[in-house]
């Protein structure tokens, strides 16, 4: 069963060696702090797990706003490494190759070659116009509104799927 914290009785600082530690007031002390979202993408800064570093819930903390502007940034920063998405604002090609598909494309962080494996195995519908892609490596991409790319972006990323 879940608990949820009090943020007035949660302490959290990074360790010299840049993990996470926490400290619940009267309770426990966990080292090698792991932080993740319940709903990563529904509600992003609600109901985040805090575990330690053997995997055991320690507890969920209801949303981040709740925290001191501190203890927000190093759990903001601890989430935006878990859940890095790069955005695709460009598709240049999708050829298919010995059961893969090649991409060639643009994002928000630069241009990119994402190799996935067959089409309707890497590409995940979140809404009708919002897509997800998870490459071989497990690494994964984002389209955020099919419609907002370019015209030759969309025609080839609808061809496709």
């Amino acid at each position: 069963m879940s608990i949820y914290l009090d943020s007035k009785n949660l302490q959290i600082d990074s360790a010299s060696d840049g993990t996470l530690r926490a400290q619940i007031e009267g309770d426990r002390c966990a080292v090698r702090l792991d932080v993740l979202r319940a709903f990563p993408i529904s509600h992003a800064d609600e109901n985040i797990v805090l575990r330690d570093g053997g995997g055991k819930e320690i507890g969920i903390l209801q949303d981040l706003k709740s925290l001191d502007s501190a203890t927000r940034a190093l759990l903001e920063t601890a989430l935006a490494n878990r859940y890095f998405l790069p955005r695709i604002t460009r598709i240049d090609s999708i050829f298919e190759r010995f059961g893969s598909a090649v991409w060639e494309v643009d994002t928000d962080r630069g241009p990119t070659t994402i190799t996935t494996k067959a089409l309707h195995e890497a590409i995940y519908e979140v809404s009708p116009t919002r897509f997800l892609l998870r490459d071989i490596e497990e690494n994964r991409f984002e389209i955020p509104d099919v419609n907002a790319l370019d015209a030759v972006s969309k025609s080839r990323f609808l061809g496709k799927i």
